[in-house]
């Protein structure tokens, strides 16, 4: 990292390079995803270092220590139980090397599960002039780290953090003598007893250093980014806090640690700058791993829910509003679809009424040409058998029979039959309902049957020919062989069974409109 943040003539200073927040929660998204593989690659090297156990009781109890630091960000529960069983191995064996580290290991673990006074008893069984030069390094460490550890948990007493802090900070001073100076021990050492003591900007500058030596996959980096973010909260840098507390969450979760502390603080900061949606997810997610973590910050953890649960209700009524909103807008457009599909049904039925109506005429003209062939061929016949028949009369020299046949009409009254035998059949094919309406216009007593055999009344015959369009009577009459005054009478006998004789022409027009 190019930040380097301190508090100097009462302004906040940074590098050149400007905080890039977003970018941070992208990587944090992203690495979220990853985090259930991040978590399963760590139970796998401990379930190796499990399996390759020796069988030699010494090295066994050594092997429980280091799978114990491996659990150690882990599953604090897992830790102690490989410690308390390293001790009691170390007991047996007489080993005060391995009783050592495994205490040690005891007091650094027990205040991650609020259990600082064992912790604290459990150091102190450990006599400081007995330990071995080479061991003093880690003596003086894990004093330092649980000191630390039970000064936090105990921040909401200030009397009590304090007394914590400084016992941690004097064993850090100690612990320094051990490591080579600006190793990143030393460094850390450095940044967290320059923090204690106030000097913020020195602090900032020696966690500065660790952030641009190591990676996030080192556990020092998140504690050296922990430390920046308290910097830059002490100096009231909101971005600055977020920026760092990112950087610590990135770390603790490409690490694959479950203690979710900093992932925590991040969804705290996001919910006090509004970032409502996000907080909510980043507490979520931080909150199902801890009961399996190394340690439950119950302060923290009871914070985190009562945001959850503010987050929930402001969510639970912003969807509701919107839920209403959408039932509003999904009623109107149902009402819209509605509407849309009765005028769609009501189009669909038009255009089958029309398609019908095509086809209906599509059949009607292959039927008058039918219909028109067929009188055509029995004309052309009886024209042919007319013919024949006079060629034969004048042949034999019978002119007197010739002329009785052409003046008994029989040949003109059999072609009209056919004729009218056609012309019945074809209109009730194509008006099948011509009878029924006309009935709806007439009297009970007086309606026509239905003609079953295809023929029509003659005063039917001449109500068909006015549906046509044939009102004329003259025209009509030379059409059915009538004369003027019968066709006169038929149309007459037709109005007296009307129900309405006043009205009946207007309703006759009206009904042949419609065919």
């Amino acid at each position: 990292m190019v930040f380097c943040s301190g508090k100097i003539s009462g302004q906040t200073v940074y590098d050149a390079e400007k905080l890039d927040t977003d970018r941070l929660l992208r990587q944090l998204d992203s690495a979220l995803e990853m985090r259930d593989t991040a978590i399963k690659r760590r139970n796998a090297e401990i379930d190796s270092m499990s399996a390759a156990l020796p069988a030699s009781l010494h090295e066994r109890t050594s092997g429980y220590i280091g799978i114990a630091e491996s659990y150690r960000s882990l599953c604090a529960d897992s830790s102690i139980a490989y410690l308390r069983r390293a001790r009691i191995n170390a007991h047996e064996l007489g080993d005060s090397t391995l009783l050592f580290r495994s205490r040690m290991g005891l007091a650094i673990v027990l205040p991650m599960v609020e259990m600082g006074p064992q912790a604290i008893s459990v150091f102190d069984s450990v006599n400081p002039s007995m330990v071995p030069v080479e061991l003093k390094r880690e003596y003086y460490d894990a004093a330092a780290d649980m000191y630390s550890s039970i000064s936090d948990k105990s921040h909401l007493l200030p009397g009590l953090s304090e007394k914590y802090g400084s016992m941690a900070d004097n064993y850090r001073q100690h612990a320094m003598r051990y490591y080579p100076p600006e190793s990143a021990e030393w460094l850390f050492h450095e940044a967290c007893r320059f923090y204690f003591n106030g000097n913020y900007s020195a602090a900032a500058i020696s966690s500065s250093e660790l952030l641009k030596r190591l990676t996030p996959y080192d556990m020092l980096y998140g504690r050296a980014a922990d430390i920046l973010a308290r910097v830059s909260a002490k100096n009231g840098d909101v971005e600055g806090e977020l920026y760092y507390t990112l950087h610590h969450a990135l770390s603790e979760i490409t690490r694959g640690d479950r203690e979710g502390l900093a992932l925590q603080r991040v969804g705290h900061l996001l919910y006090k700058n509004g970032d409502i949606d996000r907080a909510h997810s980043y507490l979520s997610a931080a909150l199902s791993n801890t009961s399996l973590g190394p340690g439950v910050d119950s302060d923290m953890v009871a914070e985190s829910l009562m945001i959850i649960d503010n987050a929930y209700n402001k969510q639970w009524n912003r969807n509701y509003w919107l839920m209403w909103c959408m039932i509003a807008a999904i009623t109107l457009l149902a009402i819209a679809l509605i509407i849309t599909l009765m005028h769609y049904r009501r189009d669909i039925k038009r255009r089958n009424a029309e398609h019908e109506r095509v086809e209906r005429l599509k059949k009607d003209r292959v039927l008058y040409l039918t219909n028109f062939l067929k009188l055509c061929a029995i004309s052309m016949r009886r024209m042919s058998e007319f013919s024949r028949t006079t060629q034969r009369k004048l042949a034999s020299r019978q002119f007197e029979e010739l002329f009785n046949i052409v003046k008994s009409g029989s040949m003109i009254d059999e072609q009209r039959r056919d004729m009218f035998k056609i012309f019945d059949r074809t209109f009730l094919k194509i008006y099948p309902d011509f009878v029924e309406k006309i009935n709806t216009l007439l009297r009970t007593e007086e309606r026509y049957a239905d003609p079953d055999d295809g023929r029509l009344v003659p005063e039917l015959r001449i109500a068909a020919l006015m549906c046509l369009g044939l009102t004329d009577t003259t025209r009509m009459a030379d059409f059915l062989g009538y004369s003027p005054n019968t066709i006169y009478a038929y149309r007459a006998k037709i109005r007296s069974k009307a129900l309405d004789n006043a009205t009946f022409d207007r309703d006759f027009q009206n009904l042949s409109n419609g065919m």
